[in-house]
């Protein structure tokens, strides 16, 4: 480039002169070009910036993004931490329920063989007091009713007799005369005598079919006030175990 400039400026100036101004140019030119290239770097390299500069704002927002992503991930785990607790205490609550459960059904269980043993033993009781009421009764109520009536014994024994519906054993038959007239006792021995009970059996004595007057009489070792006023109105007797007669 610089030989052909040169060649040129020979047409009107010296040698010498041509060629200095052709590097003069030359030199010119390359400053000229390295400038526009500078410029344009320049611009380029501020486009990059702005494009670094937009980049780095979206790492800000993304690196703001994460910390919140990071911040919330950590309540959540939180959140599933202590809803892991309330799951593991629920657990613990529902066990020591079962525990419970399981105590109160076995001491249900032990309730219940305890009242039935209770109830087995006391109707073994029942039986064996009731046996020996019966013998006491067999015992005591016929020289109480020879005493108060001036009766003959002919007959005392527990016994069945029938009903016109069915038979009953009684507790205590008594079978003698009073006054030459003969007579039919029939007893109830129980050791509580109550109005329901005194009901019930004046209920079945009136059932009994028999050609002697028959005279209801209670045994036991007490006897309620309204059963007493109910023995009194129906005309029978109760003796008590210690020798005690009424109604007077």
């Amino acid at each position: 480039m610089t030989s052909l400039l040169e060649e040129k400026l020979r047409a009107a100036f010296p040698p010498e002169q041509a060629h200095l101004l052709a590097e003069v140019i030359h030199e010119a030119y390359n400053d000229l070009v390295k400038a526009r290239d500078f410029s344009e770097l320049k611009s380029i390299v501020g486009e990059l910036a702005q494009a670094q500069k937009r980049t780095e704002e979206r790492v800000d927002r993304l690196a703001l993004a994460v910390e919140e992503l990071a911040q919330a991930q950590k309540r959540t785990e939180e959140r599933v931490d202590r809803l892991a607790l309330a799951v593991e205490e629920l657990a613990q609550a529902q066990k020591r329920t079962e525990e419970r459960v399981d105590q109160l059904a076995a001491a249900q269980e032990r309730t219940e063989r305890a009242v039935r043993q209770l109830a087995r033993q006391v109707g073994g009781l029942s039986e064996a007091l009731g046996g020996s009421l019966e013998d006491l009764a067999l015992e005591v109520v016929p020289e109480i009713l020879e005493y108060r009536w001036g009766m003959e014994i002919e007959f005392c024994e527990r016994d069945t007799l029938p009903l016109r519906n069915g038979e009953y054993e009684f507790d205590l038959v008594i079978r003698g005369q009073v006054e030459r007239r003969p007579v039919l006792v029939l007893g109830e021995v129980k050791s509580n005598i109550t109005e329901s009970e005194v009901e019930r059996f004046l209920n079945l004595v009136a059932q009994v079919t028999a050609t002697e007057e028959i005279r209801p009489l209670f045994f036991g070792y007490r006897v309620e006030r309204a059963a007493k006023e109910l023995i009194r109105e129906r005309g029978a007797v109760m003796v008590t175990t210690r020798g005690k007669y009424f109604p007077e």
